[in-house]
């Protein structure tokens, strides 16, 4: 029962602990912009039927207006190739990255998701998308560690893949790429759609992350060195304890023999 006593207890101490450390292993999201902040996409090409109005796309903006708790307000502004704006122009719309809603209804793929996340985090709505790949990628001339998306989507009329790549620092979508397999008659069609960023001010204000695997907090590594100091002290503690079992048992061992062989001796001697 001891023995039982002594191994329950580092259990118990580390259960304790594991709750503790819980809320620090969740992921946390929160905005990476500032307001001020935007960026600019071009590069807008779309091959396959239905695309011609894609291609005449110019240019498309999002400005952050408000950041507020986990809220971005950004406010988008875009122009035809024939200096006309594009309908929507100057259309205002608050993501939440916490909860992944536009305008307070849940919304995939957006333009924005929540910053520092890393390679197999969730991103919001729940129970939709994860971040599939953190790596290095060159945009404009500069280094930016990135969050890629890759999405396949499938119903009977088409298959579509989706590949979405985001600033980890900022959150922001740096790039775009759908292509999409429709089961048309009399023959299959595809259309492929993408885009990319052009100009942006987020790179020269948010901090790129050196290395692509997830930072640990200081309050992680102290829980993670109190629960192996626990295993070990207990483990310690047991074996001590076996060996001095062992060798109260020999020196009961050694009494007895030595017990029998007086009376063995007094049995010879009277």
């Amino acid at each position: 029962m001891s023995n039982l006593k002594l191994l329950t207890s580092p259990l118990l101490g580390v259960v304790l602990l594991t709750a503790f450390a819980l809320p620090v292993f969740a992921v946390e999201y929160n905005p990476g912009t500032t307001a001020g902040q935007y960026v600019k996409y071009g590069n807008f090409l779309g091959t396959g039927p239905h695309t011609e109005a894609f291609n005449d796309y110019n240019w498309l903006q999002l400005q952050v207006t408000t950041v507020s708790g986990k809220s971005v307000t950004l406010l988008s502004t875009s122009q035809y190739k024939n200096g006309t704006a594009v309908p929507g122009n100057g259309s205002i719309n608050v993501w939440n990255v916490e909860a992944g809603t536009e305008d307070g209804l849940p919304s995939t793929q957006g333009p924005i998701i929540a910053a520092n996340l890393n390679q197999g985090d969730a991103i919001p709505p729940p129970n939709t998308y994860s971040v599939n790949r953190t790596e290095n990628r060159i945009y404009l001339g500069i280094s930016r560690t990135v969050n890629i998306l890759d999405v396949a989507l499938s119903t009977p009329d088409y298959n579509s893949t989706l590949t979405y790549v985001y600033d980890r620092a900022s959150g922001m979508l740096l790039e775009s790429t759908t292509q999409t397999a429709t089961e048309a008659q009399p023959q299959p069609e595809t259309t492929t759609i993408s885009y990319s960023i052009i100009e942006t001010n987020i790179f020269s204000s948010t901090p790129t992350p050196s290395r692509t695997v997830p930072e640990f907090p200081i309050q992680i590594i102290l829980v993670t060195l109190l629960i192996v100091l626990v295993i070990g002290a207990s483990a310690l503690i047991l074996l001590k304890k076996r060996k001095r079992i062992k060798f109260e048992d020999t020196l009961s061992t050694k009494a007895i023999t030595s017990k029998r062989g007086h009376s063995m001796i007094n049995q010879h001697l009277f």
